[in-house]
């Protein structure tokens, strides 16, 4: 106890959590009023893109409300003039977005989600072929610009020797898996997705956008009318598997929300210091409260996160605090081991 005394005197009870401030540039023609107003709210709507990953989120009244009036949710705007091109600069606080897609009851990205590789092959009249041709370009341009948007990294294949020694055109319009799993390997990508498009003539298309990573399988067939045309079907159904695994649910309700998590091996005043930092540097987080020092078991009072699944995505890409139960309902609750040492 005296230990805890001694803790709890050099650190507060409640420490908050602070990021460092979000910085959006934008092409500008001018300094007026009105080119601010615009800048605000492009800037405002790109990073709720970018960080929720959810393009309804813009459709919520709290976040209509909050677009409609965005230069007074900067913390800072100013112009820049750089090789004669003027830019609008906004400064945003990162609890501003947390606090808006908390009341929109949207998602955040905990950590940027993995890359998502897609393979694409085209039937036409010539027959099927590896959709990386110039014709494919400005589709390619387009699902990279709409998947960038929303915070997700879209990578192409080079279709070079080591991919065709794997994989070809039939390959992929089988849906191979075998093979189409291990060329992407390369890549370093655990998420595929495979486009199987039809070419008709005047520019149509029909086909198949189809999703898959570890652990599912989802599909959507497609008819479109233009190239362009086929982004949004892709987009909408890669980016519902990639927010349900990697973005964590925000609401109101958690700012309600309490866990107690206790940490092995906290043995010295540094450790405590390091630990809780880290804590509540997590983001969502409202305060971190030390309760109890028992031998080098630490446990703390989180609040403003309401379960173990979310704290657990807000913390996975930590390697020095290491899960040993993840289960509140055990003898041990949840039980991490430090190992910063």
């Amino acid at each position: 106890m005296s230990l805890l005394l001694l803790l709890c005197a050099v650190y507060p009870a409640s420490v908050l959590s602070q990021g460092a401030e979000i910085i959006v540039r934008i092409d500008v023609e001018d300094r007026s009023d009105a080119t601010v107003d615009l800048g605000a709210r492009e800037a405002l709507e790109s990073v709720l893109l970018e960080r929720s990953g959810d393009r309804d989120l813009l459709t919520h009244p709290a976040v209509v409300a909050a677009l409609e009036t965005a230069r007074s949710s900067l913390s800072l705007y100013q112009f820049e003039l750089i090789d004669g091109q003027m830019r609008f600069v906004a400064h945003i606080d990162p609890a501003i977005i947390e606090s808006l897609i908390k009341e929109a009851n949207g998602t955040l990205w905990a950590e940027p989600p993995p890359p998502l590789l897609l393979w694409l092959v085209i039937d036409d009249v010539d027959g099927r072929r590896f959709g990386n041709t110039p014709a494919e370009q400005p589709l390619w341009e387009a699902l990279d610009a709409a998947f960038t948007e929303l915070g997700v990294s879209l990578r192409q294949p080079l279709y070079d020797l080591p991919d065709a020694v794997l994989v070809s055109p039939e390959t992929l319009w089988r849906q191979d898996y075998g093979p189409i799993v291990e060329a992407s390997a390369r890549y370093g990508a655990s998420q595929i997705m495979m486009g199987r498009l039809i070419a008709l003539s005047a520019g149509r298309y029909i086909g198949e956008w189809i999703y898959r990573d570890e652990t599912v399988e989802q599909s959507i067939s497609v008819q479109a009318a233009s190239t362009l045309a086929l982004v949004e079907p892709g987009l909408a159904l890669a980016m519902g598997e990639v927010r349900r695994q990697y973005a964590v649910a925000l609401s109101e309700n958690n700012d309600q929300g309490t866990l107690r998590v206790s940490v092995r091996n906290v043995v010295s005043l540094q450790d405590y210091q390091a630990v809780t930092r880290l804590m509540a540097g997590i983001q969502t987080l409202d305060h971190v409260r030390p309760v109890a020092v028992e031998g080098d078991t630490l446990t703390l009072e989180l609040r403003g996160i309401s379960d173990p699944e979310t704290l657990s995505r807000l913390m996975a890409a930590r390697t020095d605090l290491v899960w040993l139960n993840a289960d509140p309902d055990t003898d041990e609750g949840l039980l991490l081991a430090w190992q910063g040492n």
